[in-house]
Order: C-alpha cells, then sequence, then structure tokens
C-alpha cells in the first residue's frame, strides 16, 4: 500500500494529537512525517519531505496559513485548511476549491476530506487556486472570485457578476452579467456546494440564481431574472425564493 506523506501544521497541540490519533486509526496509509507548530517550521518541513498532503492551520503566530504558501513550492502540493469557524475565510476557500476542516476535527468531515484528496482530479492548477484564494483573502466579500475549472484550462469569476448556473449532465453553464457564458467540467450540486448560500439559490434541479439578480416571480411559478432567463422555481423552494424577493 502506497503511503500518502503528511504533515500536520498547526500551534494547537490539542489538533496535533486529535488529527494524529485520527489519522492511524482511520487512515493507516496517510503517515504523518512532521508535526509543526508555526509556518517557519512548517516551510522547513515541506522542502525536506516533499509531501502529499498538508494539514494547514489558518491562524498561527508568525505567519499565517496563508502567508506560509507563499514561501513554499506549489507544484503538486495539496492543501486541507484547518480553521475556527470563520465565515468569511471559510468562503475565500470554498471559491479557490480548497478543503477545509473545522475545529475541534469531527471524524466524519475528514474522511470526507481524505475521500476528496484521494478522488481529486486537478482539473484547478494549485497556483491558481493559491492566487484565487490570495486575491479573496485581502479582498472586500464583494470583490471575491470563483475559480472553476473548463474544458480548455480554468477561469476567475467574479462572484457578483454570476446570474445564474444551469445543470448540463456532468458539466454546468455559467451565464455571467455581461452576457458571456461559460461551462465549467463540474456538476451544478459541486458549483452549489462552492457557491454560498446566503447569495444563491437552488430553484430547480437544474438551475442555480443569484438571488440579487431577481427581477419578478411569476404566477406561473417562473422567475424572471434581470437578464431575462426566465427559470422555472420547484414547489418545494417557492415560499423560498418568495422571501428572497421581501429581503
Amino acid at each position: 500500500m502506497e503511503k500518502i506523506k503528511t504533515i500536520i501544521i498547526d500551534d494547537d497541540i490539542f489538533i496535533h494529537a486529535q488529527l494524529r490519533e485520527q489519522l492511524m486509526l482511520l487512515f493507516p496509509k496517510v503517515q504523518v512525517v512532521a508535526v509543526c507548530e508555526n509556518a517557519l517550521h512548517g516551510i522547513e518541513a515541506i522542502k525536506s519531505h516533499r509531501p502529499d498532503l498538508i494539514f494547514l492551520d489558518i491562524q498561527m503566530p508568525g505567519l499565517s496559513g496563508f502567508e506560509m504558501l507563499d514561501h513554499v513550492d506549489r507544484n503538486n502540493l495539496k492543501v486541507i485548511f484547518i480553521t475556527s469557524y470563520n465565515q468569511y475565510a471559510i468562503e475565500a476557500i470554498r471559491y479557490s476549491a480548497f478543503d477545509y476542516l473545522l475545529k475541534p476535527i469531527k471524524e466524519e468531515e475528514l474522511k470526507n476530506a481524505i475521500y476528496r484528496f484521494e478522488q481529486a482530479n486537478d482539473e484547478i492548477s494549485f497556483k491558481g487556486k493559491i492566487e484565487n484564494l490570495l486575491h479573496n483573502i485581502n479582498s472586500e466579500k464583494e470583490a471575491f472570485q470563483l475559480i472553476i475549472p473548463l474544458r480548455q484550462g480554468e477561469k476567475k469569476l467574479q462572484i457578483k457578476n454570476i446570474v445564474r448556473c444551469e445543470a448540463d449532465s456532468n458539466y454546468t453553464h455559467f451565464f455571467i452579467s455581461d452576457k458571456t457564458k461559460f461551462t465549467a467540467s463540474k456538476t451544478l450540486k459541486e458549483c452549489e456546494e462552492m457557491l454560498s448560500q446566503k447569495e444563491f439559490l437552488r430553484v430547480h434541479k437544474s438551475h442555480l440564481i443569484n438571488k440579487s439578480f431577481i427581477q419578478l416571480l411569476k404566477n406561473d411559478n417562473h422567475v424572471v431574472l434581470t437578464d431575462g432567463s426566465l427559470i422555472e422555481v420547484s414547489r418545494r423552494k417557492l415560499q423560498e425564493v418568495k422571501n428572497s424577493i421581501l429581503e
């Protein structure tokens, strides 16, 4: 069985012990090769061990986890962030196609994170993810970007400019306020998970809309968006759409 070389970088010794124990019990092939209590030691460990996976705390004394990533080789690096509840940071991470775990780490969430790590197909480059993440962290929320994989590469989209998303089998069409359209090699469910539930609403199995672009709810259970789109609303989502219009 091929080992997954792993480094834990976190200033919380309780998290070290908890995470190491969970990994040992649940994932024997995950080999923790180093545990670091600050970013500087983390940088040294990454250069020394060249790990397959890093569990990285966001808030640490000295360099933060985000800042630390500016000082390491970004090729083929996989990161799962560890954070206390911080909606701003979580949204920045999600929009940049990274995974994260909330403290204290729950067993089921760790299982899901490791599963996603093993299934990842690197549709988006690590460099692209990091650039997008640093942009989001250093921006006002209104300027957040979403990074999506396209057939020809990857694309960064301003969240506030996404009017709606439409399912097409295992792909999703993104419709932008400037009338452009992009097709991402992700399912609508995956796109919904990345986008903030506060701003976007799944109104139908095939449609996810930006609530700020709702213009009118018609009597036949369709919404009209500001770009002229007419989108069907499922019965179980009807009240939620009505509430959004009244907000």
